[in-house]
């Protein structure tokens, strides 16, 4: 049976993982100030009763989910501050009242057939100023409700269906800002900017996290949500952000440059060595695998990519994040890419109004030209497949991981194609969303100086054409099902979280002391970062009990040995690690089963098109919590860990051997 983790275990389990740390981190989120408690008990009341009047409503609606996030994303910002005491100033009280009278008002809208943008309260008339309103959406992830903010422009009309230029506007790093505060400021606040004609998302993104992993699911889901409440333009959506917003607006450019007409970070970090200092003094040993684990958040090795897009990036003059935005300038100079860096005179770390003024006017004019497909050039570079897309161009294997793959591609003609590439060895061409080529006929493609005539015998829109290269590259005409990294299926282990994902919990004890308790604190100190620090719900089924259906839609967690997960036991003989009570190995290295456990990521024999993960939650620990720069994958694929070691706040365990599999999802031989 699935279950969920109530919040108050949750709590428990934090303080219980807590106290098995042998250094002291910041708490993230901290713990706030203790309230009155007849005002605790009165928001207590409030959220129970109208938790109850949604859950009552919502069962007499089969159509509740498009209006039941919307309710619930109050009513669990109030929740949450409650129970992981989440106040940090008397006066965050009145703004929890104030979000409980505003579910409120929305409880009744419903039963009058309020929804969509009338449920989140839009005046259709006499309005002539940015009308701010906030809801929430289910995220597909772990079915908790994140909230966003939206701000429509003053000439917004319901009756308008012309399609919209979408800002997406990510915010700055604030400890305390959890869902109460955003919300309260997105419901107060216009925001940094407010462009004419134009409506401004501001996604929560997880709190603190620099848009990163699950913070960077929610980004897109909060694109999509909103492009059901009002027409967006597609061609026309801009990401920008400041601070910690303009980090996870530079990342989000590079990995997905062909989704942004425009791109405008502010401030923010770009590498993770060079800001946290740690070129003058290591806080732990940089290993090969975490040295390539950072090519996933750092922008400087994707700046190429910053070609398929247009950037204005702003810095105070006197603003020592200043220096991301210089880093970037001059890794794209050196590759004759033009990036546009407006510098505040005399600013800290702030935007004034002069630099407001011409990056808005920068952004307006590029809005009249958008980018349009099928795209005439592309050149496109990526260092995972996570990120494997730009408009009629798909990586769908490169060979080898972390090290760069480049795609540079050219239409020549009416129905012709030039295409060059390097570290690349599937490629998909998809021209369904353009039709191209307007013309029959075979179309004549140069790849890698091989010429290649390829016939389109679908019945869709548009070429569409899958190509593999073994000694020379060739058409591929059957569906593939090889064992393989692949889009959305490549690693590392933390790569599982940012996808729909559930906790698979062991019915018996694993086959040795040491392992056990160090597997029962891991399994706990999982949940409790996912729920704390990711604003998630734990979602949760017993290891007798993973369903058909759990195993077709989900990535599995699975904690335990190989005799004590009942899951695991079913499908060892399908996995590269050997795991009994005298033997513990991967490939041809063995390790002692009675002080050390394995932790890893590989495609589920039962369905290789989820994650089986194994003994890990998020990889990044409480080290991490007093900056998101910090928050960054710390183990590869999988890694072998000596149980009897602590808990250090870094590592799960002294990692003894660590490392990446092949493209084949194989055990690379230890050199």
């Amino acid at each position: 049976m699935l279950r969920t983790i109530p919040f108050l275990t949750c709590l428990l389990i934090c303080s219980l993982v807590n106290r098995t740390s042998a250094q002291e981190f910041p708490q993230l989120p901290p713990v706030g100030i203790k309230i009155d408690e007849q005002l605790e008990a009165s928001l207590q009341g409030r959220v129970a009763e109208l938790q109850s009047r949604v859950d009552q409503l919502a069962g007499e609606d089969e159509n509740a989910s498009s209006w039941r996030p919307d309710v619930e994303v109050l009513i669990r910002a109030v929740r949450l501050a409650l129970v992981h005491q989440g106040f940090y100033q008397e006066k965050e009280t009145t703004i929890a009242g104030r979000l409980l009278d505003e579910a409120d008002r929305r409880l009744k809208a419903i039963s009058s057939g309020g929804r969509g943008l009338d449920l989140l309260g839009l005046q259709v008339a006499n309005v002539d100023r940015p009308q701010l309103l906030v809801g929430g959406f289910r995220s597909e992830i772990d079915d908790s409700v994140q909230p966003f903010g939206l701000v429509l422009p003053a000439d917004f009309r319901v009756d308008d269906h012309t399609p919209r230029r979408l800002d997406v506007w990510l915010h700055g790093r604030g400890d305390n800002k959890t869902e109460l505060a955003f919300l309260e400021e997105r419901m107060s606040k216009p925001g940094q900017y407010t462009p004419a004609g134009t409506v401004v998302l501001h996604p929560f993104g997880r709190h603190c996290n620099a848009f990163k992993f699950a913070g960077e699911t929610d980004v897109y889901e909060s694109i999509a949500h909103a492009a059901k409440l009002l027409k967006i333009d597609p061609q026309r959506i801009a990401i920008r952000g400041f601070s910690m917003g303009g980090a996870g607006c530079w990342h989000l450019a590079v990995h997905n440059p062909g989704a942004w007409f425009a791109v405008n970070p502010g401030a923010g970090f770009v590498d993770t060595i060079v800001y946290q200092g740690w070129n003058e003094s290591k806080p732990y040993e940089l290993t090969e695998s975490r040295l390539r684990l950072m090519h996933w958040y750092d922008v400087l090795p994707w700046v190429s990519n910053l070609r398929n897009t247009r950037t204005v990036a702003y810095s105070g003059e006197l603003d020592k994040q200043k220096l991301a935005a210089d880093l970037v300038v001059a890794e794209a100079t050196t590759q004759g890419i033009a990036v546009d860096h407006v510098v505040g005179a005399e600013m800290g770390h702030k935007i004034d109004a002069d630099s407001a003024e011409k990056i808005d006017a920068v952004l307006a004019a590029w809005s009249e030209q958008p980018l349009t497909s099928p795209r005439a050039e592309i050149d496109f570079t990526t260092w995972t497949l996570r990120y494997n897309k730009l408009d009629w161009v798909n990586v769908m294997g490169l060979q080898e991981h972390w090290t760069p793959g480049r795609v540079q591609a050219r239409i020549t003609g009416n129905t012709q194609l030039q295409i060059d590439t390097s570290g690349i060895q599937r490629l998909k061409l998809d021209f369904s969303r353009s039709g191209w080529p307007q013309h029959d006929g075979d179309v004549r493609l140069s790849i890698d100086g091989q010429e290649l005539e390829i016939q389109d015998w679908s019945d869709e829109e548009g070429l569409q054409v899958d190509l593999l290269r073994d000694q020379q590259w060739s058409v591929v005409e059957r569906i593939d099902s090889t064992l393989r990294k692949r889009p959305g299926l490549q690693g590392p282990i933390d790569d599982a979280f940012c996808s729909r994902f559930l906790f698979v919990t062991p019915s018996r004890p694993a086959s040795h002391g040491p392992v056990q308790r160090w597997i029962d604190r891991e399994l706990k100190y999982a949940q409790q970062r996912w729920q704390q620090l990711m604003r998630g719900e734990v979602r949760v089924v017993a290891d007798t009990e993973v369903s058909e259906q759990d195993i077709e839609s989900c990535h599995l967690i699975c904690f335990g040995d190989f005799s004590s997960n009942q899951y695991l036991r079913q499908v060892a003989n399908g996995l590269p690690v050997k795991w009994t009570q005298k033997q513990l190995s991967l490939g041809a290295t063995e390790f002692d089963p009675g002080r050390h456990a394995i932790a890893f990521c590989y495609p589920n024999p039962k369905n290789p098109n989820k994650y089986l993960v194994v003994n890990s939650g998020m990889t990044f620990r409480n080290f991490s919590n007093s900056s998101n720069s910090r928050q960054i994958a710390m183990l590869p694929d999988w890694a072998v860990l000596d149980v009897t070691a602590p808990d250090d706040g870094i590592f799960p365990g002294n990692v003894v051997a660590d490392g990446f599999f092949d493209e084949q999802w194989q055990v690379k031989p230890r050199e």
